[in-house]
């Protein structure tokens, strides 16, 4: 849900942002489809997640508009900060690889209005994304300058060193917007940075954040994965079930049902929902990559789980877990040089994917290399200690 890592985008400064911004703008190419709403992108990239953060912590789930949209109204009116940082929004979401231009439209917002509090957010989200911890100490300061007491400007600030790995300066901000007033998002926060602790801690922040309401899919979203995670199958499906409550026509929440079910061994109904879902947004490959996967494990429709796995690899070439599917599929059919070219492609991740390495392991021992299928099923072991188990529910044993 959160991913505090000092991302960089690994940017390659476009040619365009040398220019003028109105030139630059004109090169920039708007998407042909654009989301609506957080569930409806393609989750081809994690930046929707990442870039949703800055908008969450000043009360805002909603994913910024079409490129070609903001830019209509950046072109109405260029001298307006709120177009200015709509466009930057827009750009962000579409072209991060923009970063200098996206910058300046940032930049340009807050000089325009030196008081907008969600222009401070969103350049916090940017400045710690880019690694800035020097850029995310200025934004917040000229922030908490005019609005100290505001809970919302500790709390984004909390997220933004978060994401610097500044952990103990992160709890310390957080401890202040929630001593300024009770936000839901905060107690989410507090919830996040609780994780490795007492399971206890994480529940009763969860349990604050319901109490003080706002964005209660989030909370449901978050606390049925963790119930999945600790292998409470029933409280994480009741916990799906009260998000669709809030959030009745959510990909993400159908999307977990159906994994959920899966790893219950409840093929059937996690089928289902995947043909469902794909029907609606046939290009998603993490939803492609889940019925393939479903099908391997169950050891039903081979072929087309195969053609499941080829259609996300053609979506998003080299996707480790949907290498890792497909060399289960092939293990299934038979395919054991296949498998491992799946296999050895899945593994050249880092870290390695578990699942893979005791597939490879399986394949080893399968093709006559009882050694090497050994040091990868020990591997995969010392990842996930359960994986004989797991592999066992499906009917694959080394």
């Amino acid at each position: 849900m959160y991913e505090f890592v000092a991302k960089g985008l690994r940017t390659t400064i476009l040619t365009v942002c040398a220019l003028g911004a109105s030139a630059a703008i004109a090169q920039i190419q708007p998407a042909q489809t654009a989301p609506a709403n957080l569930d409806a992108v393609s989750s081809t990239a994690s930046r929707y997640s990442v870039l949703s953060d800055a908008l969450w912590t000043m009360g805002s789930d909603a994913v910024p508009e079409r490129l070609d949209t903001a830019q209509a109204a950046f072109a109405a009116n260029p001298r307006s900060a709120e177009a200015n940082l709509r466009l930057g929004l827009a750009m962000r979401l579409e072209h991060p690889e923009a970063a200098a231009l996206i910058q300046r439209f940032y930049e340009e917002a807050l000089r325009l209005d030196p008081k907008a509090p969600r222009a401070y957010a969103v350049m916090g989200e940017f400045l710690s994304d880019q690694g800035d911890a020097e850029g995310v100490a200025r934004n917040y300061q000229a922030w908490l300058a005019f609005a100290p007491n505001d809970p919302r400007a500790h709390l984004s600030y909390a997220l933004a060193l978060g994401r610097l790995g500044q952990m103990p300066e992160a709890r310390a901000a957080l401890d202040k917007s929630l001593a300024l007033g009770p936000i839901s998002a905060a107690y989410q926060l507090k919830a996040v940075l609780a994780e490795g602790g007492p399971p206890e801690e994480v529940l009763t922040a969860l349990e604050a954040a319901l109490k003080v309401g706002g964005g209660e899919d989030r909370i449901y979203y978050y606390r049925a994965r963790m119930r999945w995670a600790r292998g409470e199958t029933g409280l994480a499906l009741a916990d799906v079930a009260k998000g669709l409550e809030y959030a009745p026509t959510s990909f993400r929440f159908r999307q977990l049902r159906g994994e959920i079910n899966a790893d219950a061994g409840r093929y059937d109904l996690a089928i289902a929902e995947y043909d469902a879902l794909i029907a609606q947004q046939p290009g998603w490959p993490d939803l492609i990559n889940d019925r393939c996967w479903a099908r391997a494990r169950a050891g039903v429709d081979l072929q087309k789980a195969l053609v499941d796995c080829d259609t996300a690899l053609g979506l998003d070439p080299g996707r480790a877990e949907a290498l890792d599917s497909r060399g289960l599929v092939k293990l299934r059919l038979g395919d054991l040089p296949g498998a491992l070219a799946d296999y050895d492609e899945a593994l050249k991740t880092d870290p390695p994917v578990p699942t893979a390495l005791f597939g490879r392991g399986v394949v080893k021992r399968r093709s006559g290399d009882p050694a090497g299928g050994d040091a990868d099923l020990g591997k995969a072991r010392a990842l996930e200690p359960a994986i004989d188990q797991q592999f066992a529910r499906f009917g694959v044993n080394p």
